[in-house]
């Protein structure tokens, strides 16, 4: 008796399981970023330390350093401009040329003016276009003219100061009293026990002619009355 023919079982085959999943894909994104951040940061530091090493070194081209002479800037009475920054430098012992844009010689082209013997203070100092540069100063002003044995006239401030020689400007006092020829340097206090008096006079009487006499000042004022002040 013959077999009846089965179909053949078919055999199925596994189903593979996924890969595992591969932690590095997963974290690119946040890596690519902060590469990026790490390259922004280096690329900023780079220009940053481009932009201080060029200013370092711009300093020294001639178009960045300005001439004493070329200084924008009042002067004293009787004296020309260029007489006068002549002054500042030999007083200070400038080079001809600065750097504009140097501390160390702003300061030191600063304390140059405060040296000369008219300049009271050293007010402003602005660099301009076309790096020009302008220094703001308050000169002293002479309030005594007093006459010196050997017949020659000098001024003093308010404060005492000897200043430099030259002519008496109008509403000057004068002491009529010869004194001796100062000891000291313009721009420095005439330690005279008559010029401080007369001084003294001066500020609280403002007179135009002072006399020192055996009986005490004899001060004329402007409307020519004379007052006697012991």
């Amino acid at each position: 008796m013959a077999h009846p023919v089965g179909r053949a079982k078919k055999t199925r085959k596994p189903t593979p399981s996924p890969p595992p999943a591969r932690p590095w894909r997963v974290a690119r994104p946040a890596a690519r970023g902060l590469l990026t951040l790490v390259g922004v940061i280096g690329v900023l530091a780079a220009v940053g330390w481009l932009g201080n090493e060029a200013f370092r070194r711009i300093g020294p081209r001639d178009r960045y350093r300005t001439r004493v002479a070329d200084i924008v800037c009042e002067s004293p009475p009787d004296t020309s401009r260029s007489t006068f920054l002549a002054e500042v430098r030999y007083v200070g012992n400038l080079p001809e040329t600065f750097n504009t844009f140097d501390p160390a010689d702003q300061e030191r082209v600063c304390a140059a003016f405060a040296g000369h013997p008219w300049v009271e203070t050293v007010d402003e100092w602005r660099v301009e276009p076309a790096n020009v540069v302008r220094v703001g100063l308050t000169f002293r002003t002479a309030v005594l003219a007093a006459k010196v044995t050997d017949g020659a006239v000098r001024l003093v401030d308010a404060s005492g100061v000897l200043l430099p020689v030259t002519g008496v400007p109008p509403g000057v006092a004068e002491l009529v009293n010869p004194v001796p020829e100062p000891l000291t340097a313009a721009g420095q206090v005439w330690a005279d026990s008559i010029i401080r008096r007369a001084i003294e006079l001066v500020k609280a009487y403002q007179p135009t002619r002072l006399e020192k006499t055996p009986a005490g000042w004899r001060l004329t004022q402007p409307d020519g009355k004379v007052l006697v002040v012991r």
